[in-house]
């Protein structure tokens, strides 16, 4: 499968290139098969005339006039004759069995019984063959000569001699020049459809690929077959009602966070004018717990609709400002910094996404620590924490929005479970990975990988 195509057009055109090599592989062995039949019938049938001929002269008591052999061949040492005795046999020319089986069929086929077929291979270089003629038969392939006996019904051998001409290359030849033109003419017209077909769907893929918001306008231009057609068709429709849905999905957003921060802003001034400080720390704490996790909730659904553009960032750098702000609150965070690793991508989302693992080791791990490098073409984060860590199966589950695990990860004050989940879907919006690995002693590390950005 290493050198099975990837892509339809490469596939489509390798099935009917071994397909049509099957049919002319198949094709040359049948025929080349009529081709040695048709040559062996040529030798094979003026040997059934004699013999029929001298069968019927010897059942009308006639006398049987010897014929001589092939010119040049071994006929000039001894006329066909009728003797008691195998000629083959009597000679010890090996026996060609093959040709005996079909020289058997050729008697049947005019209902002509005979007792005993034997022919024998004789050896053309150990016969006499006058000068004028050796000369011709060394610049071309000689004759295959073969020595015949056939016993009929009365008992008598009839010996006779057999000459097939050489097997030429007709066949392989006129194989070769078919598939040469029939790969030609084919492989060619498959070529023009696939394109016609692969073209649309390449037209798709981008179109798909690359879909935002403000593609919803941009349709795909209809071609290929009618199914093909159908297809952008459909996909055209569905890219301008999804267009349509993302754009009242932040038109609904904007109205829910406007209209939640409203009331959340009124509550925090009515809490600040509780006279009991405690009960004022409570509401405060709780207020804006809720501003964050609404902050959370419509950063997630915005993701992926972004309203600037990336910009070359030193991550190095990136990561040294977000560490800072947990160094001034007294956290135990250890930072290696590294040379300068630069990518594309949005300042304040990837921060963000950076400071929201960095709690995370700091809530459950206590020491933390931070690495950036480059590794060949990406660039890589690593923040580890020395915590329980988490459980294997659920290491992926973690990144579920609302997903916690309090018992495994002992936190006793849990935020809305959107941390993971809003990092993930922030380094993915910017072409990168983030996992979680389990440390081999204790801890958790979380690995992010991103582009490096291309000069």
């Amino acid at each position: 499968m290493r050198f099975w195509p990837k892509s339809l057009f490469g596939q489509l055109m390798l099935i009917v290139a071994l397909a049509l090599f099957i049919a002319q592989a198949i094709n040359f062995v049948l025929l080349v098969r009529a081709s040695e039949q048709l040559r062996f019938a040529e030798a094979a049938g003026p040997v059934v005339a004699r013999v029929v001929t001298v069968s019927e002269r010897l059942d009308a008591g006639l006398p049987v006039r010897p014929r001589r052999g092939p010119r040049g061949g071994p006929g000039r040492r001894g006329p066909l004759s009728v003797d008691t005795q195998s000629a083959v046999h009597m000679e010890s020319h090996p026996r060609v069995r093959l040709y005996e089986n079909r020289l058997v069929n050729g008697f049947e086929n005019i209902d002509f019984s005979v007792r005993a077929i034997e022919i024998g291979r004789v050896d053309i270089d150990q016969m006499p063959i006058p000068r004028r003629l050796r000369e011709r038969v060394e610049h071309r392939r000689p004759p295959e000569i073969l020595r015949v006996s056939i016993q009929l019904e009365s008992g008598e051998w009839v010996n006779s001699w057999m000459r097939l001409r050489p097997a030429g290359a007709g066949a392989l030849i006129s194989i070769i020049a078919q598939t040469v033109i029939l790969y030609g003419v084919l492989l060619f017209l498959l070529f023009l459809f696939a394109r016609r077909v692969s073209r649309p769907l390449k037209s798709l893929t981008v179109a798909v690929r690359d879909f935002s918001e403000d593609s919803g306008s941009d349709v795909v231009p209809v071609a290929g077959p009618q199914d093909v057609a159908s297809l952008i068709e459909a996909f055209n429709a569905m890219q301008v009602r999804i267009s349509a849905m993302l754009g009242e999905k932040d038109h609904m957003l904007g109205a829910i966070g406007h209209d939640l921060r409203t009331p959340l802003s009124a509550l925090r001034i009515h809490a600040e004018n509780v006279e009991d400080e405690a009960e004022r720390s409570r509401m405060v704490e709780t207020i804006s717990d809720m501003t964050e996790t609404l902050d959370d909730i419509l950063s997630l659904a915005r993701l992926g609709r972004p309203n600037a553009q990336s910009e070359p960032l030193d991550l190095t750098a990136l990561v040294d400002s977000a560490i800072e702000d947990f160094r001034d609150v007294g956290a135990a965070v250890e930072w290696n910094g590294g040379e300068k690793v630069v990518v594309n991508g949005r300042a304040n989302l990837l921060k963000r996404a950076m400071r929201n693992l960095i709690d995370n080791a700091i809530r459950y791990g206590e020491v933390v620590k931070v690495r950036v490098r480059a590794d060949e073409l990406m660039a890589v984060v690593e923040i580890e924490d020395r915590g329980p860590g988490i459980p294997t199966e659920a290491l992926e589950s973690v990144f579920e929005p609302f997903s916690r695990l309090e018992g495994s990860r002992n936190r006793n004050e849990g935020g809305s479970g959107l941390g993971l989940a809003l990092a993930r879907a922030i380094v993915r919006e910017h072409s990168g990975e983030l996992i979680l690995e389990n440390l081999p002693d204790i801890g958790l590390c979380a690995r992010i990988t991103l582009p490096l950005r291309s000069d």
